[in-house]
C-alpha cells in the first residue's frame, strides 16, 4: 500500500486525534498537517472532507474557494474522532493484524 493512500492517511490522522482524545489534548496545527503527513494541502482538505462526510471525525470545517487548491479548513482544536472513527481504527488495526499473521504463515509453508 502507497505511503499516501487514502486507507494510511486517515489512519494517521484518526490515530492522532484519537491519541488526543485518550490523553485529554487539544490536537496541535503543528502535529496534524499536509506537511507532518507528507501529502499535499489538497489531499489533506480531501481526505478531513472524507473522513468528516464518513462520520470519522467531527468539528471540521471546510471554507471553500473557487480554487480547490486554496481551500482551507479551520484550526484543528476544534476537531474530534467519533465513536464511529475510533471503530474504524480497530476494525483496520484488526485486519491489518490479520494480513500479517497470513503473510507469516504463507512465508513459512512450503510452497507445493
Amino acid at each position: 500500500m502507497k505511503s499516501n493512500s487514502y486507507a494510511r492517511v486517515a489512519c494517521k490522522i484518526l490515530k492522532y486525534l484519537n491519541d488526543c482524545y485518550e490523553n485529554g489534548l487539544e490536537p496541535s496545527i503543528d502535529s496534524l498537517n499536509a506537511n507532518m503527513l507528507g501529502i499535499s494541502d489538497r489531499q489533506f482538505y480531501q481526505t478531513m472532507k472524507m473522513l468528516s462526510d464518513d462520520g470519522y471525525v467531527r468539528g471540521v470545517e471546510f471554507m471553500d474557494v473557487t480554487q480547490p487548491e486554496n481551500s482551507v479548513l479551520n484550526h484543528p482544536r476544534n476537531w474530534h474522532i467519533t465513536s464511529q472513527g475510533i471503530q474504524y481504527l480497530e476494525e483496520n488495526s484488526l485486519m491489518q493484524k490479520a494480513y500479517k499473521v497470513a503473510k507469516e504463515a504463507r512465508d513459512w509453508l512450503p510452497l507445493i
